[in-house]
């Protein structure tokens, strides 16, 4: 497999030296000032505004796809129209020349009479 090589018995005598003994006094004086000093209590409303709940992709993907899928199966879908031939109402007619009644009544008119 591997070749034995005169470096690997050498890393294998070597000492990694001591830290110092202020070692842990400078990394934790280090981390106080980078984290701010300690409080004694937490405000609830402090911490509800600054959690964090970490959600996977997929569990978001399915969710937005279940949004989706009520959205396009509750979405009110539009009345189908009558057919003309059943109705005997004309409901759609060329306004040139509409006088409006006198009265101001509206009146429905057959669409026999509107053909004559």
């Amino acid at each position: 497999m591997r070749e034995p090589d005169s470096l690997d018995a050498l890393l294998h005598e070597w000492k990694s030296p001591e830290p110092a003994a202020s070692l842990d006094q400078r990394v934790a004086s280090a981390y106080r000032s980078a984290v701010g000093p300690p409080r004694s209590r937490p405000r609830v409303w402090a911490t509800f505004w600054t959690m964090r709940v970490s959600v996977p992709a997929p569990v978001l993907m399915a969710a937005g796809l279940v949004v989706v899928a009520l959205f396009v199966w509750l979405r009110p879908t539009a009345a189908p129209a009558p057919s003309p031939e059943r109705s005997g109402v004309v409901t759609r007619l060329n306004a040139i020349g509409f006088q409006p009644l006198p009265n101001g009544e509206a009146r429905l008119v057959r669409a026999q009479e509107v053909q004559k």
